[in-house]
């Protein structure tokens, strides 16, 4: 079934919205949200705003969230790595996400361990300006075993390793679309920072900067 959303800046945009029709709620596969100051980017590694890691949660994800209750759960990941499952080393300086193995960019191409490397790379690429740098903080080295599964190593044992592609402040990025955008150029492309292609249940149809998403 088509969903869609649409975010506003203006309690004026969802007036005009609503008095269009008056069906009942929920029943015309629309939502509106309105934030209380309007989204500038969907790109989340160039703004710490909250308005724009959440509006870019619905399109890119990460290999996992928190849930309502705080606790960690899978989202592009078969399990979450712990010492228990071997997915922590003992020593805890690294550890290892084992992608699931159907999931699709909303382009149709698959998600590999080669965009997880490259999103860290992206990140932490001198000038940058990577708002969210200090997720990964400590992190030494990200490296594929296979297609499908990624290995972190940390400087030094880390007790809680969590944060390195973990939650809406540092989702995963498809290479090919940011690619060109790496260091100084991340600014600059415009096309994909308005209009990320992702891993969620929602694709960016238009995009009008400081107004409204579609």
């Amino acid at each position: 079934k088509k969903r869609s959303v649409l975010f506003a800046s203006t309690v004026a945009a969802l007036a005009m919205a609503g008095s269009a029709a008056h069906a009942e709620r929920g029943s015309d596969g629309e939502l509106k949200i309105l934030f209380w100051q309007a989204v500038s980017t969907l790109n989340p590694y160039l703004s710490g705003g909250t308005k724009e890691i959440y509006s870019s949660s619905m399109v890119i994800e990460p290999l996992a969230r928190y849930d309502e209750k705080g606790e960690l759960v899978p989202m592009l990941v078969s399990e979450i790595p712990t010492v228990d499952n071997g997915g922590v080393a003992k020593d805890l300086l690294s550890m290892t996400w084992k992608l699931k193995s159907d999931v699709k960019w909303s382009d149709g191409t698959p998600l590999t361990a080669d965009d997880v490397i490259f999103t860290w790379k992206y990140c932490t690429a001198p000038d940058g300006g990577c708002a969210q740098a200090a997720q990964y903080e400590g992190v030494k080295n990200v490296e594929a075993i296979d297609a499908h599964t990624v290995k972190i190593s940390f400087t030094e044992p880390k007790p809680y390793p969590y944060s390195a592609f973990v939650g809406a402040q540092s989702p995963v990025i498809q290479k090919k679309q940011f690619e060109n955008c790496v260091g100084a150029a991340a600014p600059g492309c415009t096309s994909a920072n308005f209009g990320p292609i992702g891993t969620g249940p929602f694709v960016v149809k238009e995009f009008k900067p400081n107004d409204v998403i579609s």
